[in-house]
């Protein structure tokens, strides 16, 4: 037993709600403000005056990706094209002769010098030699070269729900998008267990350094099949190493799961299934979105359905066959039209919510039409401050008006909850707090405000990361909040965010990181 002392923890249970210390047992919250005196027996934390919340969780990531991203060379920070190749370079001249590079992250919207996709081109310049692919950040595209695309015998082919990007000569560009990079990324070697909880750890250790307790995933598609990275989390996660995660079941590997003694929300404490995970649509940074009013002087370029309406309503079918709900990645208005109008067709279980991931571009109309649906929003805040204002010029005078429409989905009656999408972007939660409140650009994090009207208020950002995410979990009376009976899971922070200017809310810091009643993060001290 043990009494968590000297702080304010916030409960969330409703605004401005905190108490000064907790007793806690077994891993579960027991009382609130109790006295000392009465628990003689119980070992007493002191948190020096910090500021407490329920365990940070992030919605959405996805944790292998990450750990991958945390592992191997990321160009996320570069700031030019010749930065970002000559970094590729580099790591080149490490190694062995007919090695093959796999290289994350880069984003040329954040480039000086030639804001365009990298091309074959670009990295036969690095090498003619060692098969290099190179992904970009929104993971709906990637580039190889010449090298690569010899080995893997690459030949320009029609591909459903992706595109082999040809030049006006008709020569492959060494650009792949959304199901095409499959054919790339899936002629490197399959992972073994043992480096599958090795990217597990390295992100696990990464996400307690910022106060996340927990996420929802989608990785038990890319790695090693559905069983064998399952069960690599289940290996990996525990009670020796504490962190809870979610895992959404890709519709391609929906077939092992049916053959399967797995179920909805089935596991222990660290490891569960959730939703059925579909992509319906690409991204605007790759123009694979799907608008319904195109793109800039491109009206009649509206993206791509990654599925056909025919494919898209047979996985609705299969999922509620199987008493499943689904999560939808969204990115473009006209998705979210087809979309809701197919689920209402095919509604889940009493009980159950469908996720909608992402959904930036919405409008008045359609928010209308969805009202009342069992609808949970998954949302990532980050995303405001890296696509603006680059991604209005991308799609033009014609963007959905109602953009990134957290207030008005709130105030519609929809839950939301908060993640990071890493490694898209850094799963930070102050990070993703802080974009929700000023919504304003990476570029310019004190200047404009985008959209002021769906800014949300600190507590409500919050939220997003607490109690939103407990809803998402279905586990709204055993978590995301400061209560008996809740799991003992804290987010300990140096300032109080409710006492910080708004525009100081991302650099807050972490002072610990408490999972399970276990701290597995304390001042740079990890587990």
């Amino acid at each position: 037993m043990k009494i968590y002392e000297n702080a304010r923890f916030y409960t969330m249970q409703q605004e401005g709600d905190f108490v000064q210390n907790i007793l806690v047992q077994n891993g579960v919250i027991q009382g609130l403000d109790v006295d000392p005196d009465e628990y003689l027996d119980a070992k007493r934390i002191d948190l020096e005056g910090k500021t407490v919340f329920p365990g940070f969780v992030d919605s959405h990531i996805h944790l292998l990706w990450y750990g991958q991203a945390l592992a191997r060379l990321n160009l996320s920070e570069t700031t030019s094209k010749r930065e970002a190749l000559e970094l590729i370079r580099r790591r080149v001249a490490e190694l062995e002769d007919a090695a093959w590079l796999f290289v994350e992250g880069y984003d040329e919207n954040k480039w000086s010098d030639e804001a365009t996709l990298i091309t074959r081109w670009d990295l036969d310049e690095v090498s003619q030699n060692q098969p290099i692919l190179v992904r970009r950040i929104d993971y709906h595209s990637v580039s190889v070269n010449s090298a690569l695309i010899d080995v893997a015998q690459l030949v320009p082919q029609e591909v459903q729900g992706g595109e082999m990007v040809l030049d006006e000569s008709g020569v492959f560009t060494g650009i792949l998008r959304d199901n095409a990079t499959y054919l790339a990324t899936d002629r490197f070697p399959v992972p073994t267990n043992e480096e599958i909880s090795a990217w597990l750890k390295l992100a696990v250790r990464d996400l307690w350094q910022k106060g996340v307790t927990g996420a929802h995933s989608e990785d038990l598609h890319y790695f090693n099949g559905f069983m064998g990275t399952l069960q690599a989390f289940r290996d990996t996660l525990s009670e020796d190493f504490p962190f809870r995660a979610q895992l959404l079941i890709h519709n391609a590997e929906f077939d092992v799961f049916e053959r399967s003694n797995e179920r909805f929300m089935d596991g222990d404490s660290f490891v569960e299934l959730d939703s059925m995970k579909i992509f319906y649509d690409g991204t605007v940074g790759s123009r694979t979105a799907y608008m319904s009013a195109g793109y800039k002087n491109s009206p009649d370029e509206h993206g791509l359905k990654i599925q056909t309406d025919e494919e898209f309503e047979s996985l609705v079918k299969r999922a509620r066959k199987a008493g499943l709900p689904v999560a939808i990645h969204i990115l473009g208005d006209a998705a979210f039209r087809d979309v809701i109008r197919m689920l209402k067709k095919y509604p889940p279980k009493a009980g159950q919510h469908d996720r909608m991931i992402h959904t930036p571009w919405l409008t008045d109309e359609l928010i209308e039409e969805a009202k009342g649906m069992p609808l949970l929003f998954d949302i990532q805040p980050q995303f405001l401050s890296s696509d603006l204002p680059w991604a209005l010029d991308v799609l033009g005078e014609n963007y959905p008006k109602r953009a990134f429409a957290w207030k008005t989905l709130l105030e519609s009656g929809f839950s939301l909850a908060g993640g990071s999408d890493a490694p898209i972007e850094i799963p930070n939660p102050l990070y993703g707090i802080h974009a929700a409140v000023m919504r304003t650009a990476n570029s310019d994090l004190t200047g404009t405000c985008y959209f002021e009207a769906e800014a949300l208020s600190v507590y409500e950002a919050i939220s997003l990361y607490t109690t939103g995410s407990a809803s998402a979990s279905y586990k709204p009376d055993s978590r995301g909040k400061i209560a008996p009976g809740f799991a003992a899971d804290f987010t300990v922070l140096e300032a109080d965010p409710f006492k910080t200017k708004k525009e100081n809310l991302r650099l807050i810091k972490v002072s610990k990181t408490i999972v399970d009643d276990q701290i597995v993060y304390s001042n740079s001290s990890l587990l």
